[in-house]
């Protein structure tokens, strides 16, 4: 469903651009049967247009990756555009006060803040970027395999970390 949604949000913005940018997508079918948080990538593809490819002359370039890394799985989002200095990465996930040049600029931060908040701080964001050679932002979650209670719980904003039990969440439920 995150895919698709991706992929409807990219088709109404290579119109809205008129085509100045292409999307391409590496997705292992492997990481199908995993949930994911709702709304994670589309804040970054609109960084990637926003600050990355929307104002080059040239053809921009966004590709959206998906795999399995061990017990993990990243999503990432890569794009040939301006890039950033290292202070302005060093910022990006920290300071949701900076002056933004397009939209409210809280985006990657609240993606990271909600991961982190659902499965713990070793999962996340990372970001990476050279001026003028692009930027790749990566989506690190664990690999929950999709079931009606996994996604019940992803949508209420529990989500049980490394360090609790399955019979703790159980309990967790039961209570509610």
């Amino acid at each position: 469903d995150e895919l698709k949604h991706c992929k409807n949000y990219m088709n109404i913005q290579k119109y809205r651009y008129k085509e100045r940018f292409v999307t391409e997508y590496d997705v292992s079918e492997e990481i199908y049967p995993f949930c994911t948080v709702k709304l994670i990538l589309q804040p970054i593809l609109e960084n990637a247009i926003n600050y990355g490819v929307g104002s080059m002359d040239d053809c921009g370039e966004i590709k959206v990756t998906g795999r399995m890394q061990g017990e993990n799985i990243i999503l990432s989002v890569t794009d040939n555009g301006l890039g950033m200095t290292e202070e302005e990465v060093d910022l990006i996930l920290t300071d949701s006060k900076r002056i933004r040049k397009h939209g409210s600029g809280v985006g990657l931060v609240n993606v990271n803040n909600r991961i982190q908040i659902l499965f713990g701080k070793e999962y996340g964001l990372v970001v990476e970027s050279e001026p003028d050679e692009g930027t790749t932002v990566s989506i690190c979650i664990p690999a929950v395999l999709y079931t009606e209670d996994n996604r019940e719980d992803l949508e209420k904003g529990r989500m049980f970390r490394k360090e609790e039990t399955a019979k703790e969440v159980q309990v967790k439920r039961d209570d509610e």
